[in-house]
């Protein structure tokens, strides 16, 4: 069974990139992903991770971006959910995709060194 907590990051995660795509700032630049939501046990600030498919640049603008966003995004909530408080949104970039590619870089380059005679 599912804590209350662990349904309203479900839920979160599903709005908050509904509310991304409605978002028309220049700075949102390469493929930006929410990878999860963590609520914050009294349930008023919602820490959203994402990634960024690009150059550092555009993880930079991004980040302005999404800064920026965040009202916008917790009064997109506001309207579409019926919750007595809705969450402070704080974005946070979320370095598992680049750190999972280097484990996968050093795991291949192993198993190459390993069929060499």
């Amino acid at each position: 069974m599912y804590s209350r907590n662990d349904r309203l990051n479900a839920l979160l995660m599903v709005e908050i990139s509904i509310a991304l795509r409605c978002v028309k700032d220049p700075g949102l630049g390469g493929l930006l992903t929410v990878t999860g939501v963590e609520l914050a046990p009294d349930r008023k600030v919602a820490t959203v991770f994402y990634s960024v498919l690009g150059e550092a640049r555009q993880r930079q603008s991004t980040a302005q971006a999404l800064k920026r966003a965040a009202p916008f995004v917790r009064h997109t909530m506001a309207k579409r959910l019926s919750l007595k408080v809705i969450p402070q949104v704080v974005f946070k970039f979320d370095e598992t995709p680049q750190r999972a590619d280097r484990v996968e870089t050093i795991l291949n380059r192993l198993t190459e060194e390993g069929r060499e005679p």
